[in-house]
C-alpha cells in the first residue's frame, strides 16, 4: 500500500485559460509517479478529453470522469466503472427543456461519444474532444448517459441548478465552470469517484491531497484527507479547503506540493 495520493481537477486548477499545462506542473507529476505516488485527475471531461492533455496522461495513473461517473485507467486503456443517469430523470429534464427553457444548449455523453443540440454548440466556447454529433434534443431519447452538460444563452449556471432543484429532478447538478452545469447520475460526483479510485490504488482516503478551483470540487474535498484551493477560487471553495495556493497560472499546484513536502 502507498503512503498517500495525489488527486487533481484539471481545468483551472493545472490545465491554464489557454489549455496548456505548464513545464512545473508536468514536472511535479512526474516527480510524484517517480517516487510511486498515484496521481488521479478528477475532472468532469470525458477520457478523450483527458487524453487530449498529452503531455500530462503520461504521468497519470487514473481518471475519475464525468464528475465521477466514470472510471479510466491508462494502463492498459480501460473503463473502471460507468454509471448512467436514470431514465426518468434524463425524461424529466429533457420536457423541462422543451416546454420552459427552448434556447438551452444541451448535451450528453454515452461513454464514447458526445451528442449536442446547436445551442450547445453556440453557447459553449469550448468543444469536448472525441466523436460528437450534432442532433434535435429529442434524438436524446434512449441514449444511456452516464454525463449531461446544460447550458443558457441568458441563465447562467447558478440559476440553471436552482430552477432544476426546486423541480425535484432526480439527478446530481454541478457547477464546474462560467458557462456549464454538469450532470451526473443522482448520487455520484467528484468524491464517490474519488473514493472508487483511491480503492483502485490502494490509498486510503484520509491520505490523499486533492486540488481543485471550483464548486464541483467541494464533495472530493470532504472526501480526502487534505484538500488545496486555488487562490482564485470562489468563496465557498476557499471555505471548504484545508489550505489554500497560488493559482493555475503561478504554478500553485507545484508549489503547494513543495510546501506539503511531497515533491
Amino acid at each position: 500500500m502507498t503512503s498517500t495520493a495525489v488527486v487533481t481537477d484539471l481545468d483551472g486548477t493545472i490545465v491554464r485559460a489557454d489549455g496548456t499545462i505548464s513545464e512545473a506542473t508536468v514536472a511535479a507529476c512526474h516527480a510524484l509517479r517517480a517516487q510511486g505516488i498515484p496521481v488521479i485527475a478528477a475532472t468532469a471531461r470525458s477520457p478523450a478529453g483527458v487524453r487530449a492533455l498529452t503531455e500530462l496522461t503520461p504521468h497519470l495513473t487514473l481518471a475519475v470522469c464525468c464528475g465521477g461517473s466514470l472510471g479510466y485507467a491508462f494502463e492498459p486503456p480501460s473503463v473502471l466503472w460507468r454509471d448512467t443517469l436514470q431514465s426518468d430523470a434524463v425524461q424529466a429534464l429533457l420536457s423541462l427543456v422543451r416546454a420552459e427553457l427552448p434556447e438551452a444548449g444541451v448535451a450528453i455523453y454515452d461513454g464514447e461519444s458526445w451528442r449536442m443540440n446547436e445551442a450547445y454548440l453556440a453557447i459553449r466556447t469550448s468543444q469536448h474532444n472525441g466523436p460528437s454529433a450534432v442532433v434535435s434534443v429529442d434524438a436524446f431519447a434512449g441514449v444511456a448517459a452516464c454525463a449531461m452538460t446544460l447550458c443558457h444563452p441568458t441563465l447562467g449556471p447558478a440559476d440553471l441548478i436552482a430552477l432544476l432543484t426546486q423541480r425535484g429532478i432526480p439527478l446530481s447538478l454541478s457547477l464546474a465552470g462560467p458557462e456549464i452545469v454538469e450532470i451526473a447520475p443522482a448520487g455520484i460526483n467528484k468524491a464517490s469517484g474519488v473514493v472508487r479510485a483511491l480503492r483502485e490504488v490502494d490509498v486510503p482516503a484520509d491520505q490523499a491531497v486533492a486540488f481543485g478551483d471550483m464548486p464541483i470540487d467541494i464533495p472530493m474535498f470532504t472526501a480526502v484527507g487534505r484538500s488545496v484551493a486555488m487562490a482564485d477560487a470562489p468563496k465557498e471553495v476557499l471555505a471548504a479547503a484545508t489550505t489554500v495556493t497560488e493559482t493555475v497560472e503561478e504554478d500553485g499546484f507545484a508549489r503547494a506540493l513543495t510546501r506539503l513536502g511531497l515533491i
